[in-house]
C-alpha cells in the first residue's frame, strides 16, 4: 500500500512539475491528475489510495482559501445574498430541465439522470443516489466525467477569454491608515501558521462530523477566514499552494480506473447532454449574475462552473479572480444541492 501511494505521488509530482513548466493553467492540479490517471490505468495502484485522505486535502485547501478572506471582504458578504439566491434557483431549474432531456434521450431513469446532472460532489451524489434507487455506477461515471472535464477544460478557456488578469491578492492583511488601504507585509511567522492549522483542523473536523456537505473544506475555510478577519494573522508558506494542488490532483487521478474508462462509450449520449448542460449552466448563469448584479464576468463565470469547491477555489486563486465570492457561491451551490436534491429526487421518483 505504501509503495503504491509513493509511486502515485512521485508520478503526480512529475506531472505537476512538467505542467507548471509548460505554463498550463492550474498546472500542478491538472498535470498531477492526468499523470496519475495514466499510472493508475497501467498499474492499478489507485485502489490502494485511501479515501480518508480526502478530508486532509479539503482541510489544507480550506487553509489556502480561507486565508484570502480579510476585513475588507466583510462588506462583500452583505452584497452576495440576493445573487446567491438567484444563482441557486437557476442551477436547480437547469438541473431538472437537463435531467428530463437525458432521461428522454437515453436508457437512464429520470432519477438517475437527475443525480447525474446535479452540480454537486462526485462521491456525495453517488452515495445519495443509491438511496433513491438510482444507478450509482452511472451517476459516479458521469459525475467523474463532468468533474475531470471541468477541471481540465474550463481554466484554460477562462484564461483565453480573459487574458488580462486582475492582480492576485496575496494572503496579507489590508488595514486602513488615515482613510487609505495599505498592504502590511507579514513575516512568515510559523506560530501563526501553527495556529492557522489548528483552527482549520478543528473547523474541518467539526463540520465533517455534523454532516455538512464538503464539511472538512467549508469548516476549515470558515475557521481560518474568521481568524484572519479578526486578527489578520492567518498565514501559510508559499509552497503549500503547490502541494495541495499536487495532492488533490493525485487523489482525483487515483479514482479513475481502467474499468471506468472502458465503460464510458455506453454513456456517450448522456455525456453529450451533460456537456451541453455544463456550458449552458456556466455561461447563462454567469451572464445573469453579470447583467443583473454587475459581478465581473470572469468571476461570475468561474462561480457558475459546476466544479469542486476546493478545485475551483484553488484555480481561481491562481488566476487572480475574486476567490472569496467564488467560493461563497460554490458553497451555496453545494449546500443547496445536498439539501434540496433528496426532496426533488423523491418527487421525481414518482414519475419514473
Amino acid at each position: 500500500m505504501l509503495f503504491g501511494m509513493l509511486v502515485l505521488h512521485i508520478v503526480g509530482f512529475v506531472g505537476a512539475f512538467v505542467a507548471r513548466r509548460l505554463r498550463v493553467p492550474a498546472g500542478a492540479l491538472i498535470g498531477s491528475m492526468l499523470a496519475v490517471v495514466l499510472c493508475n490505468i497501467t498499474t492499478g495502484f489507485g485502489e490502494l489510495y485511501p479515501g480518508d485522505l480526502r478530508i486532509v486535502i479539503q482541510i489544507v485547501s480550506g487553509i489556502v482559501i480561507g486565508s484570502r478572506f480579510t476585513r475588507s471582504d466583510i462588506a462583500m458578504f452583505k452584497r452576495v445574498g440576493l445573487p446567491a439566491l438567484v444563482f441557486v434557483v437557476m442551477l436547480m431549474l437547469l438541473n431538472v430541465l437537463f435531467a428530463a432531456w437525458m432521461a428522454h434521450s437515453s436508457s437512464l431513469s429520470l432519477v438517475t439522470s437527475f443525480f447525474a446532472c446535479a452540480p454537486g460532489g462526485v462521491s456525495d451524489l453517488a452515495l445519495v443516489a443509491a438511496d433513491f434507487g438510482a444507478d450509482m455506477e452511472s451517476v459516479s461515471l458521469l459525475q467523474m466525467f463532468r468533474f475531470v472535464f471541468v477541471i481540465s477544460f474550463f481554466p484554460p478557456l477562462v484564461k483565453r477569454l480573459f487574458s488580462k488578469q486582475a492582480p492576485i491578492r496575496h494572503a496579507v492583511p489590508i488595514i486602513s491608515v488615515e482613510g487609505k488601504e495599505t498592504v502590511v507585509p507579514r513575516r512568515p511567522i510559523y506560530t501563526n501558521f501553527a495556529t492557522t492549522v489548528v483552527l482549520a483542523i478543528g473547523g474541518g473536523v467539526l463540520f465533517d462530523l455534523i454532516g455538512i456537505p464538503a464539511g472538512a473544506l467549508i469548516g476549515a475555510m470558515v475557521a481560518v477566514a474568521v481568524f484572519n478577519m479578526a486578527t489578520a494573522r492567518a498565514w501559510y508558506p508559499g509552497w503549500l499552494r503547490f502541494a495541495i494542488q499536487l495532492f488533490a490532483g493525485t487523489y482525483i487521478g487515483a479514482k479513475v480506473s481502467l474499468d471506468s474508462i472502458v465503460s464510458l462509450p455506453t454513456l456517450l449520449v448522456p455525456m453529450s447532454i451533460l456537456l451541453t448542460e455544463l456550458f449552458v449552466m456556466a455561461f447563462l448563469t454567469a451572464w445573469v449574475l453579470h447583467l443583473v448584479f454587475r459581478i465581473d464576468f470572469a468571476t461570475a463565470l468561474f462561480a457558475s462552473i459546476p466544479g469542486g469547491i476546493a478545485e475551483m477555489g484553488l484555480v481561481s486563486e491562481e488566476m487572480g479572480l475574486d476567490t472569496p465570492r467564488i467560493v461563497f457561491l460554490h458553497s451555496c451551490r453545494v449546500f443547496a444541492v445536498m439539501v434540496m436534491l433528496p426532496i426533488a429526487a423523491r418527487l421525481l421518483s414518482l414519475f419514473g
